[in-house]
């Protein structure tokens, strides 16, 4: 069993639904994604991965698990790659772990292993054992992540029993379609109308979650989606609450439960 470290940057790509998507790790729901790697051979099915924030502050680990897939080939996710045909490998993650905020802070990680790079911008860059299996001792110990440890065995069982495409990191996910959604609606929340910039001056200018209508797990393929017609925007408590039911609730069943 090999470890990989894997890297999200916000200036790169919006993950508008990482709080949703922590809240399914935490309640030990399913969450697939699938998350770009290098092109390497040496990934298993069973290896184990360790997701970083980079870019602005916070930084840290956010969450770890195990890999679920070889390798395989998608559209690139940047915009202009995948216009121009680029294609990217990517891997099937299962997290045992997920946090929207730091787990553990990038200082606390270059101060106690000095000798490994932290911020290399690629992921599937390898991870020595002996630092993953310190890490996840860490975060085994977080009340809030009370994991097992999975064999190979469980994560191929995993594999072979979920959707054979998931839904992260696709067309949904281009920064333009969430560009594009708050240039039609704006910055104030469709269900409660709340403005961050009103409230809170310049830290929450311009500042706005954007919520898919119907959520991406129930698609199971890509799609070019329409940001006016499958977007909102809406601000972090009324996208949690949109959530909390299976089926989502639809922005009008919210806004008719307020007050």
């Amino acid at each position: 069993m090999a470890s990989y470290l894997y890297v999200w940057n916000p200036k790169n790509w919006n993950w508008d639904d990482i709080d949703y998507a922590a809240d399914c790790v935490v309640n030990g729901d399913r969450y697939d994604v699938f998350w770009s790697c290098l092109s390497t051979r040496s990934v298993r099915i069973g290896d184990r991965f360790i997701l970083i924030r980079l870019g602005k502050e916070p930084k840290g680990i956010l969450g770890c698990g195990y890999i679920s897939s070889l390798p395989y080939s998608m559209p690139h996710w940047n915009e202009e790659k995948r216009t121009s045909g680029v294609m990217a490998p990517r891997t099937d993650l299962l997290f045992k772990a997920l946090s929207a905020e730091p787990i553990i802070p990038l200082d606390y990680l270059i101060q106690r292993y000095p000798n490994y790079h932290w911020t290399s911008q690629a992921s599937g860059v390898s991870l020595p054992d002996l630092i993953v299996d310190d890490l996840f001792a860490i975060i085994q110990d977080d009340i809030r992540f009370s994991f097992t440890t999975m064999d190979l065995k469980a994560v191929r069982e995993y594999s072979e029993g979920k959707p054979k495409k998931t839904t992260t990191w696709t067309y949904d996910r281009s920064t333009e379609a969430r560009n594009d959604c708050i240039e039609h609606y704006g910055y104030k929340c469709e269900v409660c109308r709340f403005d961050f910039g009103a409230t809170y001056g310049d830290r929450g200018r311009n500042f706005i979650e954007v919520h898919h209508l119907k959520p991406i797990a129930d698609i199971k393929r890509e799609y070019k989606i329409n940001p006016i017609k499958d977007l909102r925007p809406v601000c972090a408590n009324c996208h949690k609450m949109l959530h909390r039911r299976k089926p989502v609730l639809s922005i009008e069943e919210l806004r008719a439960l307020m007050p």
